[in-house]
């Protein structure tokens, strides 16, 4: 946020500077109907796997603001918690959650929606409904379900898995049989469902599941010890490999004990284990998995007398192979296989990664927000800073990879009070650095020579309005399409390009440049002398516009502008050229750049050829 009133106070400022004259061709705007490209058709040639490992702490991502929906009453989505969402290969979605009740929360039924596009969804009701029962004292009881989460295999199906307690027993070490996990399967995409079965007993949370190349599943859950106390816990893993239909250790025994480190709990005077609610994932190009965790650090009073734990965001490696060591007695994870505190307060944490290379750490603060952090190829290392994730205040928030730029991010957000919760769910696309297409481009505001294989960035995450570029260049010019969606047109809007040398230093300098233009024309174009100031340095520009600027009752679609800087205005150095890039619109009064524009530390590179 405060990169964005950084730039927004620069640019405003230095717009009283630089009014008056246009520069260089003015192709102008031509009212028409105009076939948009939205982002997630973009970056379609071949990816390269780990192609921005070295240049990961550059990228970032922004929440697309059109996709964002909250999911009520309405869809009937009543007390939310724990949200999961996955994309199914035939590109539609699977949505499960809770309900928050009971303790803390941990809910009683599970419930799971189906969406082809992610703003229509099919209510389908329960996919484990709590069940009255008699416990193993012969009493009445309640068997609970909880933690939902599916994983759609590679040979199409669908496997959901849930872990299951009843409620006055689980404390109890006689009766573990009356806990555990619950998995079954669906070849229709969730519409039906088969071969319920119980896979563990013994008290445990958040069960994940992995597919591996080879086609095992593994089941990683949070062990429970509740008789000892809270938050004594640890990671086990079951495994199957025969998709789903037997898992070893057997029913009765105790799972694979594979994760956890030791905890002083000063008021029970004794170590505990921890790390707990695992999500993890198989690196790229890789066999080593890497979770994130919540790992328990202290057991401290709280304002009301009683006592709180306070967690930290830890990862955990497996070997090199994908291998794990069965931790047996009072045996912990060797230090050289951890991560303690990526981040000193969060919980419930989700982590995946992008095929570029970039992995993205989700976790919920102390604030009750989510928060992202983008971090390397291997998982070992992650930003400083958080990036801004979904507006809402809540709890236990998920991500999933849906292609090579997009991720889906769920929460609950109980803003407006627990009673009323809703799920929030909106994708966020990567921005990193690019690659200009090798072409020519006729300047006439068509993208006729333009392909939906070249590499792309992406603004919009404060407003409807957002807008996505793209770069060719030949050996005179570089050329940008800048496509902006954008319901209401007014003259006031703007989207601007800054490039800057890719050297040593992250100063503006006098070889910065900026292009600032709406749907009709450039406003301004400008060189940096301690601010902005208008220069001309040749650029040229055509544009087409579909809709009435001067009509605010109607709905506009957007802009489209094509625009040439030659190579002499710029300083490419080793073939690249740092670019930032963001769109002013007026009707919301509100901008969305790419980064922090008062210095280029992370900014985009552009690679030219």
């Amino acid at each position: 946020m405060l990169g964005v009133l950084c730039v927004l106070a620069l640019t405003l400022s230095c717009t009283k500077e630089t009014q008056g004259g246009d520069h260089g061709s003015q192709g102008g705007g031509t009212q028409t109907s105009l076939e948009l490209t939205e982002f997630t058709r973009l970056n379609r040639g071949e990816s390269e796997i780990n192609s921005h490992a070295d240049d990961w702490d550059r990228s970032t991502v922004k929440m697309d603001y059109r996709s964002y929906i909250e999911l009520g009453a309405a869809n009937n989505v009543y007390l939310p918690t724990y949200a999961r969402i996955r994309t199914l290969r035939d590109g539609s979605y699977i949505l499960t959650w809770q309900d928050a009740v009971g303790v803390n929360g941990n809910g009683e039924n599970t419930y799971y929606a189906l969406s082809r596009d992610l703003k229509n969804w099919v209510y389908m009701g329960y996919l484990w409904q709590g069940q009255n029962v008699y416990n193993g004292l012969g009493k009445p009881d309640v068997r609970r379900f909880t933690n939902a989460n599916t994983l759609q295999l590679a040979n199409g199906e669908l496997l959901a898995v849930a872990s299951f307690s009843t409620v006055n027993t689980y404390s109890n070490p006689n009766y573990t049989a009356e806990q555990g996990i619950v998995v079954k399967q669906s070849q229709d995409g969730g519409y039906t469902w088969f071969g319920e079965k119980e896979i563990y007993h013994g008290p445990c949370w958040e069960p994940h599941l992995i597919e591996l190349p080879s086609g095992e599943i593994q089941c990683f859950f949070s062990e429970s010890r509740p008789w000892t106390s809270g938050s004594h816990s640890g990671t086990d893993m079951l495994r199957s490999i025969d998709g789903g239909e037997t898992w070893e250790p057997a029913l009765g025994e105790s799972a694979y004990r594979v994760m956890r480190k030791h905890w002083w709990n000063a008021q029970k005077n004794m170590w505990c284990y921890t790390y707990q609610m695992p999500v993890g994932i198989i690196l790229n190009e890789s066999n080593r998995f890497a979770f994130a965790m919540e790992s328990c650090n202290q057991r401290v009073v709280n304002a009301s007398g009683g006592y709180s734990d306070q967690f930290s965001i830890a990862m955990v490696f497996s070997h090199e192979d994908g291998t794990w060591d069965y931790l047996e007695g009072d045996e912990i994870t060797p230090k050289e296989r951890r991560i303690d505190s990526v981040v000193m307060r969060g919980a419930a944490p989700y982590l995946v990664q992008f095929p570029s290379g970039e992995t993205l750490l989700a976790y919920g603060g102390r604030d009750s927000r989510q928060h992202f952090r983008i971090g390397n190829a291997t998982a070992t290392e992650f930003g400083a800073t958080d990036l801004p994730a979904l507006p809402d205040v809540g709890s236990w928030g998920g991500l999933d990879l849906t292609d090579s730029h997009t991720v889906l991010s769920s929460m609950r957000d109980s803003r407006d009070g627990a009673d009323n919760a809703t799920i929030a769910l909106a994708r966020f696309h990567l921005n990193h650095s690019i690659r200009a297409t090798s072409r020519q481009v006729a300047l006439d505001g068509d993208d006729s020579e333009w392909a939906e294989s070249d590499e792309a960035l992406f603004v919009g995450s404060r407003c409807q309005a957002q807008a996505t570029l793209r770069c060719s260049a030949d050996a005179e010019n570089l050329y940008f399409l800048v496509e902006v969606f954008d319901e209401s047109l007014s003259s006031t809007d703007f989207a601007y390009i800054l490039l800057s040398p890719d050297n040593d230093t992250e100063n503006l300098s006098a070889k910065s440049r900026r292009i600032r233009f709406g749907y009709d024309r450039i406003k301004s174009t400008d060189q940096y002398a301690g601010g902005w100031r208008e220069a001309d340095f040749g650029i040229s520009y055509a544009g087409a516009f579909d809709g009435t600027p001067t009509d605010k009752t109607d709905q506009d679609n957007g802009f489209r502008a094509e625009i040439a800087v030659p190579r002499s205005s710029i300083e490419l150095v080793n073939g690249r050229v740092l670019v930032n890039f963001g769109y002013f619109d007026a009707a919301a009064n509100v901008e969305d750049v790419l980064c922090d524009a008062s210095n280029t530390s992370k900014w985009l590179s552009i690679q030219v050829d």
